[in-house]
């Protein structure tokens, strides 16, 4: 009796769902059947472990349906993934695609707070970027402050590698890139070598924890409610806790020592908005300052330490491109000065081969999620409001039309006449309102780390080995496969 009762609900439910989906998909984009509770969550996971990738999967999902835009059902959030150029560039740069869901995934990694400068949208998100995005100005952000700490970073790098031998670069500049960071937010740097480890590693194990069960919950909320150990809320929540209470105990430091008229730092900045300025009224308040804290942290450094790991990966792999690099690093600054940032444009090689490892590896090959603010069409297909939309950059970035041989480690792609020459059609950095507004430290911090470690060793295998192969490790963000090099000090040049 009471299979027969199961079979007839499921009957039923089969039979709503394809109704209501063979009505809707008149005029919306084509995708996989969505089985009804689960969707298309189990179908999105399998094709992401054949395929290597989130990205791929979403990318094969096109291939089989013909499409640039793709249906899917995850979980109850109904989403759009976006591939193609044309499509892409509409949703960058059209306002109808600028919010953002507020679904179980993000509130989890937003705290619990609609807040912050990158998950949130609405008048509020804008006056608080706005904020943010002139207060680093107003602190030195692009300008020689800035630059000046990223060559005090490289030199503690530097300083750290100067023996060589076999090592794991990425523990290093994971280093230099929070020291940057931290100094700009907080006015000094992480000196203590304990509780730096410490903000790596929960750094780390909170990314790790996101990207087991993030998908999870967000496509089945109720499941914490069941098996909170085993889905991971109860970790996701511990591990939001321990990270808040870290940043509370800078805040606080920066409470009792602070003097109006004499704010040094993005904390101080924003404790004289709290106390003399708009004040929690315009959303001033310590939750939003722990919130735009996480955002900068989550935002810098995974992105930057995973960029650099790519590259130091690919001229490990590509030992003709390394030997360019030297040539030019030794023709254009020597061994006796460290790289400048005003280095940049006359180094095209360098230039060229950071771009093509960040268009082939780029960190976040899908970006969003965003939500539709409007209902809106898009090649065709109708678009409801608050859909969710993820972005395939790296459909985009791996146009088959626009590049030779997509797939290949080709950075000549981008030089001409000796020259680099850039190209405005791909996306590293996001487009349009959201584009990263860490954008012009992040560009810094990887010259001046990759060619300040270029400059004084080689990259070899480890001896009696082959080179490593170019595993990604996928997630929330892309990474390379953990490895280690064999790193020689070259001889400084008479």
């Amino acid at each position: 009796m009471i299979s027969s009762v199961l079979l007839a609900v499921v009957s039923v439910l089969f039979f709503i769902n394809f109704t209501w989906s063979h009505q809707k998909r008149k005029k919306y984009p084509p995708g996989p059947f969505a089985w009804p509770l689960i969707g298309n969550l189990h179908l999105l996971r399998k094709f992401s472990r054949d395929c290597g990738g989130q990205h791929l999967a979403l990318l094969e999902f096109s291939r089989l349906y013909n499409s640039d835009l793709i249906a899917l059902k995850l979980g109850r959030n109904n989403v759009i993934a976006v591939s193609g150029r044309k499509a892409i560039q509409t949703v960058l740069k059209n306002e109808e695609y600028d919010g953002r869901p507020w679904d179980e995934f993000i509130k989890l990694r937003n705290m619990g707070l609609r807040k912050g400068i990158t998950m949130s949208d609405g008048p509020e998100w804008k006056e608080i970027r706005s904020w943010f995005v002139r207060t680093f100005r107003d602190l030195g952000f692009g300008r020689s402050q800035m630059f000046n700490l990223i060559k005090e970073e490289l030199a503690k790098v530097l300083e750290n590698l100067k023996e060589g031998g076999v090592r794991c670069l990425k523990p290093v500049t994971v280093n230099a890139v929070i020291n940057v960071l931290w100094t700009l937010t907080t006015g000094k740097r992480i000196s203590d070598e304990k509780r730096l480890k410490y903000f790596v590693n929960l750094m780390d194990r909170r990314a790790k924890a996101f990207s087991m069960g993030g998908g999870v919950l967000s496509s089945f909320p109720w499941i914490r409610y069941i098996a909170p150990e085993a889905s991971g809320y109860n970790l996701l929540m511990s591990l939001n806790k321990e990270l808040k209470s870290f940043f509370m105990e800078t805040i606080e430091e920066h409470k009792i020592n602070y003097v109006p008229g004499n704010e040094s730092d993005l904390i101080d900045m924003f404790l004289q908005e709290m106390y003399s300025g708009k004040g929690p009224s315009a959303s001033f308040t310590e939750d939003q300052l722990v919130l735009i804290l996480l955002d900068i942290f989550i935002a810098g450094i995974i992105t930057t330490a995973n960029t650099l790991d790519f590259l130091f990966l690919n001229v490990l792999i590509h030992q003709d491109v390394q030997k360019n690099i030297h040539q030019e690093l030794d023709s254009i600054i020597g061994r006796k000065r460290f790289p400048e940032i005003s280095d940049k444009q006359k180094l095209p090689y360098l230039e060229a081969v950071t771009t093509e490892s960040q268009r082939l590896f780029l960190v976040t090959p899908i970006i969003g999620p965003r939500r539709v603010l409007r209902d809106t069409e898009l090649l065709g297909y109708f678009i409801p409001k608050e859909t969710s939309i993820l972005i395939n950059v790296y459909s985009s970035n791996t146009c088959k039309d626009r590049y030779l041989n997509p797939t290949s480690f080709v950075p000549e792609r981008f030089i001409k006449n000796g020259s680099f020459q850039s190209d405005d059609n791909l996306i590293l950095f996001g487009q349009g309102k959201r584009r990263c507004p860490g954008e012009i430290l992040a560009r810094s911090a990887i010259f001046l780390l990759f060619s300040g470690v270029l400059q004084r060793f080689e990259l070899h295998p480890l001896p009696g080995q082959q080179p490593p192969v170019l595993n990604i490790v996928p997630g929330l963000t892309i990474s390379p496969k953990p490895y280690e090099i064999l790193l020689v000090p070259r001889k400084e040049t008479t």
